[in-house]
């Protein structure tokens, strides 16, 4: 028997079986021929056009290159090996493979698998039509989408502030309202933006009241939002951004604008000029246009007038020694200077700013954590651990503990970090770890209101 790997891949998680029907394939090719499948690579939910987040292949190439125990890589057919937009992308990866002495076979092509030109002129044309099928599914898609959104449906995403997602039927009759992680449950409903939670509404009309009418900054009226005790959605207190973020959003006219950005089959994201945005009436308005145009004038004029950079860093200092040492959640929890978003635009990213300052953070280098804490065992002690100290676990927590490996790692061990949250007992659902953090935000600005 010939020792083999394996490669298997799927585009989305609503694939269901598409994993198990590819090994079933691969395995069948297998014993007709005589190989041994000894290693198995995959990468479930991830798209082919690209070999950003495909771990498998990734580790696939690493281990060829370093000398792998197998002399045959197993693939379905050319699409689950990659729809790379440019097709020598694709023979590149096979090339690779070939110089360290690992072929590349594919069981369901009718293709001889072998060296010769006929199977190169074949192989290259699968090559392109797999690139197309990508290309002619994202255009349909696309337009389906922009169809969807100009009759007033909602795209993906969490909805703006100050409105909720509201099922409504085939016949046009509405239906319940959609919490965090909530879908529709048939496709013949439509998903729509409505005015709601009402207390959000309120928070709305009062971030412009207070912007247009009393003339204030958007960091005073953050503390403002803050000290009257009014959540945002998301865990952590009002800041400059977020505040900012509700002015500049047209859909407190009642208004949805969309095709802002456009990001196609693994390139860069392309962001589109304001004239170039399409808007649909999507509920109605929160604020009057004459408000909102008021709004985004006073805006247009602020901006010429922004903090300089050594002001930033000034204000940064400042907070590092009275706190003594520095992160994004200290940042955003101080009243006292700009949100860390602003310094990461200023400056690229936060450690651009520390730099300025002269300032090292204090983290572990999570690439030399001893192999033996990245298996599964003493994952779960730690997590344990850090679920006995904090009473919760989140990401940000994770990544602040030094005994932890990256989330990546954990997710690799468990699938996901719901999975490894349940295996330690922690059994709170998205949408109840989103209100936890909430609440820990609120009890965060009572702390520092209290200093």
């Amino acid at each position: 028997m010939q020792p083999a790997a394996q490669y298997l891949r799927m585009s989305t998680d609503k694939q269901r079986y598409s994993i198990e029907s590819q090994a079933a394939l691969i395995a069948e090719y297998a014993a007709a021929r005589g190989y041994e499948v000894v290693a198995s690579y995959e990468d479930a939910a991830r798209s082919g056009v690209t070999i950003r987040k495909r771990d498998g292949l990734k580790a696939l190439l690493r281990d060829v290159m370093n000398g792998a125990p197998f002399s045959t890589i197993l693939v379905v057919d050319v699409s689950r090996w990659g729809r790379y937009q440019d097709p020598d992308q694709a023979a590149h990866y096979e090339f690779m493979c070939r110089e360290a002495g690992v072929q590349v076979r594919y069981c369901a092509e009718e293709f001889p698998d072998d060296d010769s030109p006929t199977a190169a002129l074949i192989k290259s044309v699968k090559r392109v039509m797999a690139a197309e099928y990508s290309r002619q599914l994202s255009d349909r898609c696309r337009a389906a989408l922009r169809r969807h959104m100009l009759a007033g449906g909602k795209g993906g995403g969490h909805p703006p502030y100050g409105f909720s997602r509201q099922i409504f039927n085939g016949d046009g009759s509405p239906g319940g309202i959609l919490t965090v992680g909530e879908r529709r449950s048939r496709y013949n409903q439509t998903v729509r933006l409505v005015q709601g939670p009402e207390e959000e509404v309120r928070a709305v009309r009062l971030i412009f009241k207070l912007f247009v009418s009393q003339m204030h900054g958007a960091t005073k009226i953050a503390h403002n939002l803050n000290a009257k005790g009014i959540p945002y959605r998301r865990e952590g207190p009002w800041n400059y951004d977020r505040v900012i973020y509700v002015l500049k959003n047209e859909i407190a006219m009642g208004v949805y604008a969309f095709n802002r950005t456009y990001w196609r089959l693994g390139r860069d994201a392309v962001r589109f000029p304001p004239s170039e945005w399409l808007r649909v009436r999507v509920a109605p308005p929160i604020v009057s246009q004459s408000t909102f145009q008021a709004a985004r004038k006073k805006l247009a004029e602020l901006s010429r007038g922004h903090l300089t950079a050594d002001e930033m860093l000034a204000q940064l200092k400042a907070l590092l020694a009275k706190e003594g040492r520095l992160s994004s959640r200290v940042i955003d929890l101080s009243p006292d200077v700009l949100s860390s978003c602003s310094y990461v635009r200023r400056f690229g990213s936060l450690q651009a700013a520390y730099d300025q300052l002269g300032y090292t953070p204090i983290k572990e280098d999570r690439r030399h954590l001893p192999t033996h804490l990245r298996e599964k065992g003493p994952i779960l002690e730690n997590l344990k651990l850090l679920l006995d100290e904090k009473g919760f676990l989140s990401t940000a927590e994770i990544l602040a503990c030094p005994r932890l490996p990256a989330v990546k790692i954990i997710t690799r061990q468990f699938g996901s970090l719901d999975e490894a949250y349940r295996a330690v007992g922690y059994n709170r659902t998205p949408g109840e770890r989103v209100l936890d953090g909430r609440e820990r935000g609120r009890l965060d600005r009572e702390r520092l209101r209290t200093k």
